[in-house]
């Protein structure tokens, strides 16, 4: 696929016209100008993550660590197949992934071949920064209206996933929820794919940087409420 096919695929996917899938990699790499300092957004333990820029609007690209402390190669792909299977308003929204795998070699007099791989995941670019920005007192604060909406998008965003979809989130505070221009509340997430032991069915544990397992759904239906709670005090 050229460079030009590329872009017209992920614009297309941004639109909605096309579903997320393999991208290029030249592609991510254009967008984000190389991976250029100068469009890094974001930094922590699994990657580095970029703005890309498109004819009609921005995306996110992370660029996952590759490295002994991060995922293998079965569970990237179990990854990227549970984030292709969510898709809710209040859930940042999955564009699509790229992994390549090349073998190099290395210049000097004791040259050596090494292998480089690529792992690569898309989503929506969210402009309006994450819940912690806009979080203040009652008289400077947001509308109690808007407050409302804010928390009844979290919740209706963790039942989604917790209900529809036997994921965990295992990550909730506001650095971690981005606000779109309508002060729609979108969570960002990650997801491992395990078997817990002692459980029948299979469970989706979503992360962030770090992770503290929780052990039942149960735990996670009441953590959505405890949530509900505290935002309502």
């Amino acid at each position: 696929m050229g460079d030009r096919d590329g872009h017209d695929l992920l614009e297309r996917i941004l639109a909605g016209s096309e579903a997320p899938t393999n991208l290029p990699l030249a592609t991510l790499e254009s967008i984000t100008d190389k991976f250029s300092e100068e469009r890094k957004i974001g930094e922590g333990g699994f990657g580095v993550v970029y703005k890309g820029i498109l004819r009609n609007g921005s995306v996110a690209v992370k660029r996952v660590v590759v490295n002994s402390s991060t995922v293998d190669d079965r569970l990237f792909y179990r990854e990227v197949e549970s984030l292709l299977r969510i898709n809710h308003t209040n859930i940042v929204r999955f564009l699509g992934f790229c992994y390549t795998q090349e073998v190099k070699r290395s210049g000097g007099k004791k040259s050596f071949f090494f292998q480089e791989r690529e792992r690569l995941l898309c989503f929506e670019y969210i402009s309006n920064g994450s819940l912690d920005k806009h979080i203040t007192d009652e008289v400077r604060g947001l509308e109690w209206s808007t407050r409302y909406q804010i928390i009844k998008g979290i919740c209706d965003g963790l039942q989604y996933l917790h209900e529809e979809k036997h994921i965990i989130h295992m990550d909730l505070k506001p650095a971690n929820i981005l606000i779109d221009h309508h002060m729609v509340p979108k969570l960002q997430i990650l997801v491992y794919q395990g078997q817990m032991k002692n459980h029948a069915l299979p469970v989706f544990v979503m992360y962030h940087e770090d992770i503290v397992l929780l052990n039942t759904t149960m735990m996670a239906r009441c953590h959505l409420r405890l949530t509900f709670i505290v935002w309502v005090l």
